[in-house]
């Protein structure tokens, strides 16, 4: 990578990493008023709800997507006209998108009984709805600009903005739950700050990047367009089956198990959550840079980044993925009580998944940089239907409860995403696939080792809950895990790479 382009990497990982770790703070705060005043069922109502609008952003297709890759050439050689031309697209398909978000949204309204159960009846149910309805629709209309931070490597703008609105909701919405216990003023305060989130990044937008307004009204020729809509087609397949796989898993648990044992499962969600989008956050604030490095660069420096990037996730996803499973059931006992927690199969589960999911960061951000849309298309259809026919089978045959919707997930993941997103990678690198099974396997290895230690000395040599206790698990995760992965990685370029980047974030942090 040139200086540049690493440098810009790192201060996005550092303000993306920022953010989020206050966030985080911010959220614990905001569930636990939450939880203190609202109580279970309307735990159920966000994991819900929020699962509901995630499959009705099916329609926007994967436009945002292909658009973005379409830009990273553009970018690279300075052709303003074209970018422009490529965001006015974007902005004109995302406004049709809120509008049918907000026409499928309205009509589902006379379903919603039906995707609720073992939960007593909420006469506000359908305003609740509504203002998640809205929440969803008016991002639709402002948040296409964000795209140039990405193209640009400025993503650190957004998590600057994101940090002063993230603070000012979660104080707002405590204020309201306090004083009021108001779930519907809960949810306003949400609608506003989306709204202004995406008002200020675009406002931003406008002023820094001014040849977009001069070329306003700037349209895509019709090759480009011929190629963003094929790849438009591919997308979408891939979205549907993301859908699927991952949204319907609340579904399922809602309808066919309980709703306030959905309640329960978005605790751990909630962690979930902060550990995905931590991770996720430091690894797509390369997005732009491992664009610009594909537009420019040869592939053998390519293949020698991707392996680079793939470490650091790897490294990430294992600590994430071992102290989730460590720390979890401990924390929901100190933080709300015994009567939140679900077993530690269960646990052991959502873990693992954490893990498969993660570590496809890097494949699907250096998938989505090549472009390789359309060859994920077979993989996209088989996918979710692998895993609906295996979680209502170890749902309604096998009686498994929540382990078999977690087991479903894992079985489509294993069996599709697993060898054939670094398939694709492998092969567009003239590299045999032979070679991913023996990083993969060594990186499995490592992963038994670190999270048998780790457990041993935190579950088996540790007994009781305190918030002293809680703190030497975490210094043990810390050091077990970390000191396992420098035994095995000292001597690799990749670990050599890994620290240097450390160096550099510790100087630009300065």
């Amino acid at each position: 990578m040139k200086s540049s382009r690493v440098e810009n990497s790192i201060r996005n990982t550092i303000y993306a990493l920022s953010t989020q770790i206050f966030s985080m703070l911010m959220s614990f705060a905001v569930r636990t008023v939450f939880i203190h005043t609202l109580g279970k069922e309307y735990l159920g109502f966000n994991g819900l709800f929020s699962n509901i609008f995630s499959i009705l952003s099916l329609t926007e297709l994967g436009m945002g997507t292909a658009i973005v890759y379409s830009m990273y050439k553009p970018v690279a050689q300075g052709d303003h006209r074209k970018v422009a031309a490529l965001l006015n697209l974007y902005r004109i398909f995302y406004r049709i998108v809120g509008t049918i978000i907000a026409v499928l949204g309205l009509s589902l309204l006379p379903f919603l009984n039906y995707l609720v159960s073992g939960i007593r009846d909420i006469p506000e149910l359908r305003i609740i709805y509504l203002l998640y309805l809205s929440s969803s629709v008016i991002s639709y209309f402002f948040v296409y600009k964000k795209s140039i931070l990405t193209v640009y490597q400025q993503d650190y703008i957004s998590s600057r903005i994101d940090l002063i609105i993230n603070f000012i909701q979660g104080i707002i919405q405590i204020v309201i739950l306090i004083l009021w216990h108001n779930y519907i003023l809960y949810l306003i305060i949400l609608i506003l700050t989306v709204f202004f989130s995406n008002l200020l990044n675009s406002l931003y937008v406008d002023h820094k990047y001014q040849y977009l307004k001069e070329y306003r009204s700037e349209k895509v020729g019709k090759e480009t367009k011929k190629k963003i809509y094929t790849d438009v087609k591919a997308i979408f397949v891939s979205r549907v089956s993301s859908a699927i796989v991952t949204s319907t898993d609340n579904l399922l648990i809602s309808a066919f198990i309980s709703t306030i044992i959905l309640g329960l499962y978005s605790n751990y969600l909630m962690l979930i959550g902060v550990v995905n989008t931590i991770t996720s956050k430091m690894i797509d604030s390369l997005t732009g840079s491992v664009g610009n490095l594909i537009a420019v660069e040869s592939i053998e420096r390519v293949y020698l980044i991707f392996k680079r990037v793939w470490f650091i996730n790897y490294w990430l996803v294992a600590f994430s993925s071992i102290s989730f499973f460590i720390l979890a059931n401990p924390f929901i006992i100190l933080w709300v009580g015994k009567s939140y927690l679900l077993s530690s199969g269960i646990i052991f589960m959502i873990a693992l998944n954490l893990f498969m999911r993660l570590i496809r960061n890097t494949f699907l951000m250096f998938n989505n940089a090549f472009g390789h849309f359309v060859e994920l298309k077979k993989k996209n259809i088989i996918e979710p239907i692998i895993n609906m026919i295996a979680s209502l089978l170890f749902i309604l045959v096998f009686k498994m409860g929540i382990v078999g919707v977690l087991l479903g997930t894992f079985v489509s993941n294993i069996t599709t995403n697993f060898w054939f997103e670094p398939y694709l990678i492998f092969k567009k690198c003239q590299v045999s696939l032979k070679e991913y099974f023996k990083i993969v396997g060594k990186y499995l290895l490592t992963n038994i080792v670190a999270g048998g230690l780790t457990y041993i000395l935190c579950d088996i040599c540790i007994t009781g809950n305190s918030w002293v206790l809680f703190f030497v698990r975490i210094v043990i995760c810390c050091l077990v895990i970390n000191l396992t992965m420098i035994l095995f990685y000292r001597k690799t370029d990749e670990y050599r790479y890994f620290m240097m980047l450390v160096k550099k974030v510790l100087k630009l942090s300065r």
